[in-house]
């Protein structure tokens, strides 16, 4: 009994000399428990990870996505076409294209393998979609091309190409296009005064551009000068209410007596911006007797013009 007591006295008057170091001792175990507890729920989750991917709901919408029944036919057509490029059947995958697509950027089998070659450099590709947005019947993709580590081994870098795509729904089937190509048209415009003759003949649409296919004809026996640089708005295109200049550099567009100009203008505008072309406008129009294209157009030229004016070309 004696020992007993003994015991219990020992025992208490070590928890009044150690009872702080006892608590942090206790409080560290917990928490250290607590740490590890965590840490291995953690290891459970990674093993099996989610994703956020979501190839058919569109970035320029909010939490919409593409019609259920269209996305099969759309992962469909592009897995049928890449796998084309994949093994070499470039026949095949130019066959898909549309005829518009094939006459504005690949007028020949040979001219598309030259695209195939540059994008896929003779390699197996991996490949990712998203859906970007949609504008009216047609839907546009943007495509992620990727190097297939697992297929080719190990690169000196981690090589990616992406562009637009678009899928037009045509009779409840898909036509593809590709890089960037959207339509093209033929608006048949033409608008003449007594110096000049101007025609719209040609509209290609890609995902961020337009390009007008225009030929200017000189009705006269003096020189018609549209665009040198010495100008201001010599060229721009109405977009709504706004203004934009060519997109890039162009040649002088300075037109010889009784003679044309036959040009292609760039004009920046994404295609799911919702801004449309309306009017063309030529801002600063020379009718001269004379120019020295390697002077461009000086102030005595504009002095002794016959005529300086503007004219606008409506293209809708």
């Amino acid at each position: 009994m004696s020992y007993k007591i003994d015991f219990i006295v020992k025992a208490i008057n070590f928890w009044k000399r150690n009872k702080k170091k006892i608590l942090i001792f206790l409080i560290a175990f917990i928490i250290i428990f607590v740490i590890n507890s965590i840490l291995k729920n953690r290891q459970k989750v990674s093993k099996t990870p989610t994703t956020t991917y979501s190839p058919h709901k569109y970035v320029m919408k909010n939490n919409e996505e593409v019609d259920q029944k269209d996305q099969v036919k759309i992962e469909d057509i592009v897995e049928k076409y890449f796998n084309y490029c994949n093994t070499g059947d470039l026949e095949s995958a130019y066959n898909m294209i549309t005829d518009d697509c094939k006459r504005n950027n690949y007028p020949t089998l040979e001219s598309f393998k030259g695209y195939i070659n540059e994008v896929f450099e003779g390699k197996n590709k991996i490949y990712n979609i998203q859906s970007y947005n949609k504008v009216g019947d047609k839907y546009i993709y943007n495509i992620r091309i990727l190097d297939d580590i697992l297929a080719n081994g190990t690169t000196d870098g981690y090589y990616y190409y992406e562009e637009k795509i678009v899928l037009t729904k045509v009779n409840d089937e898909f036509k593809l296009s590709i890089a960037e190509f959207i339509e093209d048209k033929e608006p048949n415009i033409i608008v003449e005064d007594e110096y000049i003759r101007v025609k719209v003949l040609k509209k290609v649409v890609d995902y961020s551009s337009e390009t007008y296919t225009v030929q200017i004809d000189n009705k006269t026996d003096n020189y018609v000068v549209i665009y040198d640089g010495t100008q201001a708005n010599e060229i721009k295109m109405n977009y709504s209410g706004t203004e934009r200049s060519i997109d890039g550099e162009i040649a002088n567009i300075a037109i010889r007596p009784n003679s044309f100009s036959l040009r292609e203008l760039k004009f920046n505008n994404y295609y799911d911006e919702g801004k449309s072309a309306s009017s063309l406008t030529f801002g600063a129009i020379r009718i001269l007797k004379s120019y020295d294209s390697s002077k461009g157009t000086t102030q005595d030229d504009l002095d002794n013009a016959v005529k300086l004016y503007s004219l606008e070309v409506p293209v809708q």
